[in-house]
């Protein structure tokens, strides 16, 4: 079990409610206050939402090691949103030429039963494929690379070097 479901059992323990009350209490907050993401962490969902450094950017920074991910959505959930299943088949018929010379057999042979189901089982193995991909794709943006890219993280860091990183960066703050 991983993450606020909105269900009975998190309102009963009132998710939201910490939730908010942390958010409240980032908002004003007046010290300096840094994220780290460590390396192989994902942040996502609410908890990402909680800690966003857009809550309060004159005191926030957020950073993350090159191995981190993070994101709202994981990366499953963002591709079976932005890459629909009907998506998933225009793209596989427009780019795989096994599916297009499929198309064209079945074309040919429309009246033929057992031709289109072979060729059905065929097209179901390259869409699993292409979900495959969709969630790879997915996952790509969940990278540290390119959270700085979007500029939610400030900068990949070094586990190695963190220590000394935020020792300086804290001194230079305060």
């Amino acid at each position: 079990w991983r993450g606020f479901s909105g269900g009975q059992r998190d309102m009963f323990d009132e998710v939201l409610k910490f939730g908010s009350m942390i958010v409240d209490a980032l908002v004003a907050y007046n010290q300096p206050l840094f994220v780290y993401i460590p390396p192989f962490a994902e942040l996502r969902g609410g908890a990402w939402v909680v800690v966003d450094s857009t809550i309060n950017s004159d005191v926030m920074e957020f950073y993350a090691a090159e191995d981190a991910r993070g994101g709202v959505l994981e990366a499953a959930g963002a591709a079976s949103i932005k890459f629909r299943d009907r998506d998933i088949i225009t793209t596989a018929h427009r780019t795989d030429h096994v599916l297009r010379d499929l198309d064209a057999k079945m074309a040919a042979a429309k009246e033929k039963a057992a031709t289109a189901g072979a060729d059905d089982a065929a097209v179901c193995g390259e869409e699993i494929v292409y979900q495959q991909v969709a969630v790879h794709f997915a996952d790509l943006h969940d990278t540290a690379g390119r959270m700085q890219a979007k500029g939610v993280i400030r900068r990949q860091v070094q586990w190695a070097q963190s220590r000394a990183f935020f020792y300086w960066r804290l001194r230079r703050r305060l």
